[in-house]
């Protein structure tokens, strides 16, 4: 049933509180296409046409699309019948390379590249790397096998997401020279693609030149606009929706949009958190819309609370005019309220 805090915004739910909701299954319906995406788009079809090798690296701070970059590039190259190992860099593993060797082997059975009667070579090496002496393992060794696995399943792609948590393990140099024999080894159809804080590609450009002279390109995420942010806070807001003739982005406005992005400094993450803030004081206090007076108390408030806080409001009645907890219609503004225009130019 409906949550009827919600229902008088034309929702089951707030949107936003599942942050981290981007998986292969649903990546691509949230996602909003930048510049960076078009650079993207055109490697992976020169990869997926087996026309180009390439070495790519996707910079920007947390919450910018890092990770959403990476899950967009594999669920299309899955589409196109592409080899894909996704492997996630983190603190917690002690031996970054026996994980990944791992993850070649779950990404082998479930591409069924795994017959009755065994593994291919080429997947027998790359699993034998589990086997290597931790930390103390050799990079060139351990770099060509994994390559000569690339290379025999193309086109394919090895994505590395956070490597910067690379820097936490004492296996960091190491393994980056296995990344610098990988690229070395890799030919035509394949693609090895992480993504990193600006700060670690500059560690890397200092301590692994000869890894970093191999990148092909480097993408820094940029921040969104504020078309952008309608569009992403809309795709979220859709999730939700009960209600097909509202506006793609009510409850909020441009102006309480503008302020949000700003406050967010173009940061997706943040967005979503800011936005979700806003969306439950605009429900508690029965507003009509999320306009730039409640989003400036949200802000104001926000600031006040340690990191981390999500829920503060108690439901109360909004001062002045209020509307029913009906759920809201085309018609639903009140008199003398100029219509609401939608961010695809038609007018509610």
């Amino acid at each position: 049933m409906p949550t009827a805090n919600y229902e008088r915004y034309g929702l089951t739910g707030n949107p936003f509180r599942e942050l981290a909701s981007e998986n292969l299954d649903d990546v691509t319906i949230y996602h909003v296409n930048q510049d960076a995406d078009t650079l993207l788009r055109t490697i992976r079809d020169e990869v997926l046409d087996k026309e180009n090798r390439a070495v790519v690296v996707v910079t920007g701070p947390q919450g910018a699309g890092k990770t959403q970059r990476l899950l967009v590039t594999a669920a299309e190259a899955r589409e196109h019948q592409a080899f894909v190992v996704y492997f996630d860099v983190t603190t917690r593993s002690p031996w970054v390379l026996s994980d990944l060797a791992q993850a070649f082997e779950k990404s082998a059975k479930d591409a069924g590249l795994v017959r009755m009667l065994g593994a291919p070579g080429w997947l027998r090496a790359v699993t034998g790397l589990g086997k290597m002496k931790r930390e103390t393992y050799d990079p060139k060794e351990a770099g060509r096998r994994i390559g000569e696995a690339l290379n025999a399943t193309t086109p394919s792609f090895l994505l590395l997401n956070d490597l910067h948590n690379l820097t936490e393990s004492r296996e960091a140099d190491v393994f980056a020279r296995t990344l610098e024999e990988v690229s070395g080894v890799i030919k035509p159809g394949v693609l090895l693609m992480f993504a990193c804080y600006a700060s670690y590609l500059a560690w890397l450009t200092a301590n692994q030149p000869a890894l970093a002279s191999r990148i092909n390109r480097t993408i820094p995420l940029v921040a969104l606009s504020d078309d952008e942010a309608r569009l992403v806070l809309a795709k979220k807001l859709l999730a939700k929706r009960i209600v097909e003739e509202l506006e793609p982005t009510y409850p909020f406005d441009r102006q309480a949009i503008h302020d949000l992005n700003e406050a967010a400094r173009g940061n997706p993450r943040r967005l979503f958190e800011l936005a979700d803030f806003a969306l439950e004081l605009g429900v508690a206090t029965r507003a009509y819309q999320i306009d730039a007076d409640v989003v400036r108390v949200a802000l104001a408030t926000r600031a006040t609370l340690p990191a981390g806080t999500s829920q503060v409001w108690q439901e109360t009645p909004a001062a002045g005019p209020t509307t029913t907890d009906s759920t809201p219609t085309k018609s639903a503004a009140p008199s003398g309220r100029p219509a609401r225009r939608s961010i695809w130019g038609k007018s509610s």
